[in-house]
């Protein structure tokens, strides 16, 4: 009965995946509640979730007493997934630089290609891994979605490590299965949501993305606090039988380690803290990392002919530009919002440079719209 729940679970998860990638009508209800942890969300982001957690459930139908026979605990595997995630944020923000660094470019920065598809890509929302995917899925399906944005056009920049990623996402995903292992039902549910914002977030925005910081956030409390997070929804929920199991493994826990006091609150702290130091990081960069009296743009390959900065840049407010190292930088007022800045951009130097780069303005978001 257990395992029939889990696959009639997954069949209408998958179902419902299908569903958005065929129709555009539940998109605008079913984003209300995925924008808040898929970072704005988007159609593709929705398909991929839904997806997974429908092959999640389907896989325990048929598999999870095959798992729960392996003589590894399901925490050693969860070990592996956290390394394997250690090297998958450091291998993309590597790359940034180096990207960066070969094209002359200010690492704090996001680079842009406005043709002939709009992509973007920076340390704070890295693109790295979803050129790459983005690559692949083009040429399997050439007629993509218009509402699915694959940042294709960023693979011609990237370094050929890049193309790791076709191995860590099944492996990760495998791993995270496999540490499911004997963990009780919300553990287990919030085992899979968080492998899930990780596998998204790694491909599509990588350490600062809002997926990621949520999916190593969930995992964290999976691996340190396990015991006391299901203890929370056996009590929420009046479970008897999680209770009981709760007070078992609990025992069972002290027998085995036998930490102390100190010990077990610093371990039980460490979602938090983790979560509270890669906030730290994210703002300090975009906040930190700026000039506040002007963006900064360089142009890569310009057409000049086609430029006339005396008059301004399409309305924009041109403070100065100059030609170096052959590129053409120009310096733009402040006062705009830095989202709707690079947008406007994308389309200004569409067909007038191959790339450009824009500086960071963290400010620009707190009371600017335009």
């Amino acid at each position: 009965m257990k395992i029939n729940k889990y696959l009639l679970l997954g069949l209408m998860f998958i179902t419902f995946s299908v569903c958005l990638l065929f129709s555009n009508f539940l998109d605008q209800y079913i984003r209300i509640f995925t924008w808040y942890f898929l970072m704005g969300s988007s159609k593709g982001k929705d398909i991929i979730f839904f997806g997974l957690f429908g092959l999640f459930f389907i896989l325990l139908s048929f598999f999870s007493k095959k798992i729960d026979k392996i003589s590894k605990s399901g925490n050693y595997y969860l070990k592996i997934a956290i390394f394997i995630i250690m090297l998958s944020i450091i291998l993309p923000l590597s790359l940034e630089v180096i990207i960066r660094l070969n094209l002359g470019l200010d690492i704090f920065t996001t680079f842009v290609i406005p043709d002939p598809n709009y992509a973007t890509t920076s340390l704070l929302h890295s693109h790295i891994f979803k050129s790459v995917v983005g690559s692949i899925i083009d040429s399997i399906i050439p007629s993509i979605s218009s509402g699915i944005y694959t940042g294709s056009p960023i693979a011609s920049h990237v370094p050929w490590i890049a193309n790791v990623i076709v191995i860590i996402l099944p492996t990760l995903f495998v791993v995270f299965f496999l540490s499911l292992k004997d963990r009780l039902i919300p553990s287990k549910i919030l085992l899979m949501f968080s492998s899930i914002c990780t596998l998204i977030g790694i491909v599509d925005g990588n350490l600062f993305a809002t997926p990621t910081i949520i999916g190593i956030y969930g995992i964290l409390i999976v691996f340190f606090d396990e015991l006391y997070f299901d203890y929370i929804f056996a009590v929420l929920f009046r479970n008897k039988r999680m209770i009981d199991c709760f007070i078992e493994r609990r025992e069972k826990y002290r027998l085995q380690k036998r930490n102390s006091k100190l010990r077990t609150i610093f371990k039980r702290a460490i979602p938090h803290i983790t979560l509270f130091l890669i906030i730290i990081l994210r703002l300090t960069l975009s906040l930190g990392c700026v000039d506040h009296e002007y963006y900064e743009v360089d142009l890569i390959e310009p057409n000049l002919n086609d430029l006339d900065l005396n008059s301004g840049l399409d309305g924009l407010e041109v403070k100065s530009f100059s030609y170096e190292d052959n590129k053409l930088k120009i310096k733009l007022d402040s006062n705009y919002n830095e989202h709707w800045l690079t947008n406007r951009l994308s389309k200004v130097l569409s067909n007038k440079c191959s790339e450009f780069s824009l500086s960071w303005n963290g400010y620009s978001f707190l009371n600017k719209t335009k």
